[in-house]
């Protein structure tokens, strides 16, 4: 583990800045349990660091419902801890509304999400989606190997302004994302990826993130791999 977060720092620090990328190390922690059947809760924290330190912090605490196998409505909230330019951290809070849908064909899974996010205790000259209000759609694939316990994965997601502003009221980024979830013993989860935003409609701007995830589901039955699967990637 030690191995892989230095490896992600280092190919942040070895890039020159004056390059056309921003670059970021993105390190995710989570727990989830299953409050009921159809009822799950779950308490992450998340790190973004850039060329200077630690960037944004932001714990949350989410909930999500099992309507059936193919649909899962969740509410999520989260305290977002902002580094200013004067090096000091900012305060704001957010809350996001997501509707989740997926699609499972032998060992192919296809999902949708989409998302409604509203933050609120932020002062900001400068709209950023990531931390405002948008709209978010977000189509992705997985496959499970057989065998193997290495899920590769693919997604796109798309960020919409909804608000009444000179940049509003159109889509303004894309998010790419490739990478793989590698389960381990006792419901555990170790996730490896590489994202890449990309901004539209505005100035030209390209930020790439490498991105390391651990997970454990604290299950009061006995899931099957592919619920396990599933459950631990909704963090």
């Amino acid at each position: 583990m030690k191995v892989i977060i230095g490896f992600l720092f280092c190919l942040v620090l070895i890039t020159p800045k004056a390059q056309l990328f921003e670059q970021q190390v993105w390190l995710e922690t989570g727990v989830k349990y299953n409050l009921t059947k159809k009822l799950g809760a779950s308490l992450d924290l998340t790190q973004r660091y850039g060329y200077d330190g630690l960037g944004t912090l932001f714990p949350q605490v989410s909930f999500r419902y099992k309507v059936s196998s193919w649909f899962r409505p969740s509410l999520d909230y989260r305290v977002i801890f902002s580094k200013s330019l004067d090096g000091t951290y900012s305060t704001s809070q957010r809350i996001n509304g997501n509707l989740q849908f997926s699609y499972t064909k032998k060992r192919l899974e296809a999902g949708l999400r989409i998302r409604y996010q509203y933050s609120f205790n932020r002062i900001s000259a400068a709209y950023d989606s990531e931390f405002d209000q948008a709209w978010r759609i977000k189509p992705s694939v997985q496959y499970n190997i057989n065998g193997l316990p290495i899920n590769p994965s693919l997604s796109a997601e798309f960020f919409y302004n909804p608000e009444n502003s000179a940049v509003g009221k159109q889509f303004n980024r894309i998010r790419y994302y490739g990478g793989a979830d590698i389960e381990l013993k006792h419901n555990q989860r170790i996730g490896i990826g590489l994202y890449l935003d990309q901004w539209i409609n505005d100035v030209p701007k390209k930020r790439i993130m490498y991105s390391l995830t651990y997970a454990i589901s604290i299950a009061k039955s006995k899931q099957t791999d592919k619920e396990r699967t599933r459950n631990l990637r909704d963090l």
